[in-house]
């Protein structure tokens, strides 16, 4: 059942048909073994059948519930069970579903959970392009220009645009025609785009006139749009992770934490439904070049929350083993995805980028004094493992995390800084095919790779159909747009 096509509950007051014992009627009733065959998709399964003097057939709907991988509930008060389409069959609360997991991989988180349950270990979890499929904060720049969601006063974009970019006037890009961009030329055209929006588009409850409609087919919205995500990808392709990654959420200046928590929620429930994976392009107007020249940029749509992920959560919770997530993206865009699309983290246990509020509202500043001591880092790369050492380790002796899962450079210290001294055992990676020479995280695929099935794998990989957004029942993934099933990249 990996089409599920319905939320809809189907209730069943039939107690015996859960296989939880039989009713009063039946246990009256003469019922004898059934040798009934049945066939799933054309092959036999084993479940229990028996047959009853009344005529009836007796078989067990947990039996059907496992084989055809459907959600199963009990309402012991009501004798009621219910069937859902929309999950998959879960025998034990602390055991993984089936789902798309590849087999060995999840055999192998399986073993860890169970030979730690209870044992107050802990575990932690990358978020984007891990617990999710693609990256919440790059959607959420997409919704946000989209539907433009600023707070931005006119006066302060051009600030805020260049925080802590280490050289404006160094080339970034090139345009269409194969001229060098730099960061003052975005800027400049960016900073005269919104002027014009934020006089014009009504939203912004300045004096516009103009709808939202109106206003996206104009030529200064499309120059706005397409050049501030160009910037966004041009700032991390040429500069530090350190750059690059607090400045996306420069982009909430204004704004209070509850307006970019409900924004973020807005965005992840628009992507999740999107219902379509692909790569668009946007290009800046031929009619508007400005200083920058026309420029364009490419970009994935869509998002998956996936129901193996908010299963693992659960299973590891129900197993009193701890979760918490450290992300690289902004802690309410983070709090949103966990709080509204199922994740159940307690919110002391989450820990991403944070910016320094005055009078309850955003600035374009890192905020490295959250908690006090100066000791929040930026929560990407080493600075995860620095979050691990000050903030969550103390809590639990000083012991690092038990498993920790990732999928890039991001996340390789605080995936391995525990590995020697045998607090982290296990290394999950969710396979996105990087090559060897611009991502560290190849080392623990490549040898994931060479020890599949291995009772002791240090590193698991976990495959992914970029296409259709779903995690797949292989170590191997394939990747957007794509047919072929892809491993790990040769080393040379």
């Amino acid at each position: 059942m990996k089409n599920r096509k319905s939320s809809k509950l189907l209730a069943l007051g039939l107690v015996f048909a859960m296989g939880l014992g039989m009713s009063t009627a039946l246990a009256a009733a003469s019922v004898v073994p059934s040798t009934t065959r049945v066939t799933v998709d054309g092959q036999a399964v084993s479940v229990e059948a028996y047959n009853i003097d009344n005529g009836s057939n007796y078989f067990k709907l947990r039996d059907f519930a496992s084989n055809l991988d459907f959600g199963l509930t009990w309402d012991a008060a009501t004798d009621v069970a219910a069937i859902d389409t929309t999950t998959h069959y879960k025998p034990d609360a602390t055991q993984l579903i089936t789902g798309n997991w590849a087999p060995a991989t999840r055999a192998r988180i399986q073993a860890v959970i169970d030979e730690n349950a209870g044992q107050g270990r802990y575990v932690v979890f990358d978020f984007d392009n891990t617990s999710v499929i693609f990256d919440v904060e790059e959607a959420l720049l997409i919704y946000q220009i989209e539907n433009l969601a600023f707070k931005i006063a006119p006066a302060d974009m051009e600030g805020v645009l260049e925080t802590q970019i280490p050289d404006l006037n160094s080339p970034v890009g090139q345009t269409v025609d194969g001229k060098d961009v730099t960061v003052a030329q975005l800027v400049a055209d960016i900073t005269s785009d919104y002027e014009w929006l934020y006089a014009n588009y009504e939203g912004f409850g300045a004096g516009g006139a103009y709808g939202l409609d109106y206003i996206r087919a104009t030529n200064q919205y499309q120059d706005f749009a397409a050049k501030l995500r160009y910037m966004y990808s041009s700032v991390g392709d040429t500069f530090d992770a350190s750059v690059s990654y607090p400045w996306v959420t420069y982009l909430f200046t204004g704004m209070t934490p509850d307006e970019v928590y409900d924004l973020a929620a807005a965005s992840h429930k628009y992507w999740a439904d999107y219902g379509r994976y692909a790569s668009e392009t946007w290009t800046s107007p031929v009619e508007l070049p400005g200083q920058a020249g026309v420029v364009s940029i490419s970009f994935t749509t869509g998002l998956t929350f996936t129901d193996e992920l908010k299963d693992l959560y659960a299973a590891l919770m129900a197993n009193d083993i701890d979760v918490y997530i450290i992300s690289a993206s902004f802690i309410d865009v983070i709090q949103a995805a966990n709080e509204t699309m199922g994740y159940g983290v307690p919110e002391e246990n989450v820990f991403a980028m944070r910016n320094v509020l005055v009078d309850g509202k955003y600035t374009n500043e890192y905020d490295y004094n959250w908690g006090g001591e100066g000791l929040y880092a930026q929560t990407q790369a080493a600075g995860k493992s620095t979050i691990i050492t000050n903030f969550i380790a103390p809590k639990y002796n000083g012991v690092g995390p038990l498993m920790v899962f990732g999928d890039s450079a991001g996340d390789w210290n605080m995936m391995t800084d525990w590995m020697e001294s045998g607090d982290t055992e296990l290394g999950v990676i969710f396979n996105r095919y990087h090559k060897p020479s611009s991502d560290p995280i190849w080392e623990g695929s490549n040898e994931a790779a060479q020890t599949i099935g291995n009772a002791d794998a240090r590193f698991v990989l976990q495959g992914r159909d970029e296409n259709s957004g779903q995690l797949r029942p292989s170590e191997k993934s394939i990747l957007l747009g794509t047919t072929e099933e892809v491993l790990v990249r040769p080393a040379a």
